[in-house]
Formats: C-alpha cells, sequence, structure tokens
C-alpha cells in the first residue's frame, strides 16, 4: 500500500500538503512553509530510509488526520519524533552522522529516553541524500506546481 504525498507550491510562504490513501481517502492542509516543509520532508526522509510505518506518514496513510498524529504519541512515533526534532535542529550546521547518533544517545540516557535500534549514522547518511533530492526537487518546483513523493505503508 502506498500513500501519495503531493506539495504544491502557492506562494513562497505558503504551500498545500495532499496525502492520497489508497483506501480513496484524502488528507489537505494549507501550511506555512517555513515552519511546516522541511520538518515534513526530514519525516519522509527518515521514515522512508528507516522503513518505519508506525510515524507519521504510516500513520497518516492508514488515515490519521494531520494535525492529531503527533498527540498523544508514544512508542515508534515518539522515537521518530524526537529524532526529526534533533536532526531538523542539526541542519543549522554540517551534519557528521556518528557524531548526530553519539549525541543523541548521549542526550537520551541523560533524560532517561530510549534510543531507536533504527537510528544508526548509515542510517542518517541516507536520509540525509534523500533530503537533499527532495529539497532540490521542490526548489525547482515552480509556483503552482505540485511535487509529488510516494510512501509505502
Amino acid at each position: 500500500m502506498s500513500l501519495r504525498i503531493r506539495l504544491t507550491r502557492l506562494e513562497n510562504d505558503r504551500h498545500r500538503f495532499e496525502a492520497l490513501r489508497a483506501d480513496g481517502g484524502v488528507e489537505v492542509r494549507e501550511l506555512e512553509t517555513r515552519s511546516f516543509l522541511i520538518h515534513d520532508l526530514i519525516h519522509f526522509a527518515i521514515e522512508t530510509e528507516a522503513k518505519l510505518t508506525d510515524s507519521f506518514y504510516g500513520l497518516v496513510g492508514r488515515g490519521g488526520d494531520y494535525d492529531r498524529t503527533g498527540a498523544p504519541m508514544a512508542g515508534e512515533a515518539m522515537q521518530t519524533e524526537r529524532v526529526v526534532a534533533a536532526l531538523q535542529g542539526a541542519l543549522h550546521g554540517e551534519v557528521d552522522p556518528q557524531r548526530f547518533v553519539d549525541r543523541f544517545r548521549e542526550v537520551s540516557d541523560q533524560i532517561g529516553s530510549r534510543t531507536p535500534d533504527w537510528l544508526t549514522a548509515e542510517l542518517v547518511t541516507r536520509a540525509l541524500k534523500r533530503l537533499r533530492e527532495v529539497q532540490g526537487r521542490w526548489k525547482a518546483t515552480p509556483f503552482g506546481q505540485t511535487m509529488e513523493l510516494v510512501f509505502d505503508v
């Protein structure tokens, strides 16, 4: 089963997010690009490369609401959200995948949280490559046009 994600560039600071589910259901939101786009693209890159099915896109693909998939979070979805948030923060500089994983583990230990087994330097390397690819596609998407991604649920 696949989830088709359509991102339409509306204005410099606005885009439309559409999730077209295999069952015919559709989830649509108009979002502020600066706050949401990079976060959603990092989710896509991490979840695709780690083959996660119980995180944001897997939940939306199975009928979850865009606004409600984040609360309350537990298990894989919570772990993924923590990794995505940390990676988003790390993108302000140059990301060394092994240092990122080591630092994530260190912070997780300090707060008494578990580091997901799937979080490896190799995964971060692949996710960053995927992220750069989709960011490049987005930058090449003209206003009024749509970029489509496919997520296997």
